[in-house]
């Protein structure tokens, strides 16, 4: 129960958020590990606080113009999220600010779920990445996401259905394209017969597209572990380029 990021990690790293971008975590020791394929197991959708929404969202003509487009006169995003789907907005609520306001979306054993930056954080790794998108599919991208809120854990990994979710399965129904919004092509790869996108195969399409003209994310916060000295530290692009070709159990072969 044990995390190595710290809180004045987690406010640093809040400070450099915004609606849409996708947060990559790893927890040393977990058995759920197991079952997952490579270094990095988890993903999650910062969906932000009413007001990150709106100072990100709120003067963008391709957003004002969408969300037009879906009967909403005022072409305020807010207005269309809170028409949508008001039970889950009434969760990621008013409250804004406050230090534990649910403002990530993620899908767990227990579901599709709202909770604070401060549970979703709690990791010995993490990464930040931002899709290389205009503003209108990154508030897409959280609206597809609350429409998911309370739907079950999909136990099958089956991505050809949206019934049931693992946690990288949000990532790509969120950003996936549709006509006259891009999204992104996040890879697909056989697993147990199955045709899934695992959050280590986002890192390694990181690297493999980073400094080229195809490259569909950025790198915005990268927080390294250093078992040995029970601290987790501020990494860059390099090392996070890396990680994707770490063994599963690293930290018992690592030369730290």
């Amino acid at each position: 129960h044990q995390s190595l990021i710290t809180e004045a990690q987690i406010r640093t790293l809040r400070s450099l958020l915004a609606p849409g971008d996708i947060l990559l975590t790893r927890r040393e020791w977990y058995l759920s590990n197991i079952g997952l394929p490579g270094f990095w197991p988890h993903s999650a959708l910062y969906v932000g606080t009413p007001q990150e929404r709106k100072a990100h969202f709120g003067a963008d003509v391709g957003v004002r113009v969408w969300v037009r487009m879906h009967g909403v006169e005022s072409g305020n995003f807010e207005d269309f999220l809170q028409k949508s789907y008001p039970d889950a907005f009434l969760r990621n609520g008013p409250s804004g600010g406050q230090s534990r306001a649910p403002t990530v979306m993620e899908a767990t054993s227990e579901g599709v779920c709202l909770i604070p930056l401060e549970t979703a954080a709690h990791a010995d790794t993490l990464a930040v990445l931002r899709p290389r998108l205009p503003r209108v599919a990154q508030a897409r991208a959280v609206l597809r996401a609350f429409h998911y809120r309370g739907r079950p854990y999909d136990f099958d990994f089956d991505f050809q259905t949206d019934s049931s979710l693992v946690c990288t399965e949000l990532i790509y129904k969120a950003y996936e394209p549709e006509p006259h919004i891009a999204g992104l092509a996040l890879p697909l790869q056989e697993i147990l017969g199955r045709q899934v996108t695992t959050a280590n195969h986002m890192v390694r399409m990181f690297d493999e597209e980073y400094g080229k003209k195809t490259q569909q994310l950025d790198l915005i916060f990268f927080l390294d572990a250093n078992e040995t000295h029970k601290a987790a530290y501020r990494s860059g692009v390099k090392a996070f380029r890396e990680s994707w070709k770490r063994p599963k159990w690293h930290i018992l072969v690592a030369d730290n």
